[in-house]
């Protein structure tokens, strides 16, 4: 597991909180299908290690919901987190792969192979692709996002699509 860096939610007196402003969407087909019985200890389970490999604290209460149209069985969640969130949403259409969509938006720095290992673990990554967005506002030169994509645990592919001054540090300001 990787080492957990807490982030400090209180700063000195006088100083400002330094937070990044990155977001992992993961898109991945599944092994196997999930077995919904146990969707909120499953749930939990997840959480509680991606919030120890994020270095992250609970803001508020874990939101499980079951779907309600059963022509896409699955559930959702979102997990507010100290200044972010984590939400997901598992489905099992009928006759189609078993598939999950995580947004994990961290106001500290993610290890993008660490979180992939963490999803691996809980739900058995099929192939999949992710987009990470690192939104900086204050700092130039610093916004970027990137696809990768990859099956199981492993990224067998990435690329960068787009690498851009934060707003009013560019050329047209």
């Amino acid at each position: 597991m990787a080492a957990v860096r807490k982030i400090s939610t209180s700063a000195p007196e006088g100083e400002h909180l330094q937070l990044v402003h990155e977001i992992l969407v993961l898109d991945a087909f599944l092994a196997e299908p999930l077995n919904q019985r146990h969707y909120r200890s499953i749930t939990r389970k997840f959480m509680a290690e991606l919030l120890e490999v994020l270095g992250m604290e609970t803001l508020g209460e874990l939101g499980i919901f079951p779907a309600v149209d059963q022509r896409e069985p699955g559930w959702s969640f979102i997990q507010p987190i100290t200044t972010s969130h984590v939400s997901a949403h598992y489905f099992e259409n009928p006759g189609h792969r078993p598939h999950i969509r995580i947004d994990a938006y961290s106001c500290a720095s993610i290890d993008r192979s660490a979180l992939i290992q963490v999803c691996h673990r809980h739900f058995r990554l099929d192939d999949w692709c992710a987009c990470f967005i690192d939104r900086q506002l204050e700092r130039p030169n610093q916004r970027s996002v990137l696809e990768f994509e990859g099956a199981g645990a492993c990224v067998t592919s990435e690329r960068l699509l787009s690498a851009q001054p934060a707003p009013g540090h560019g050329e047209n300001r």
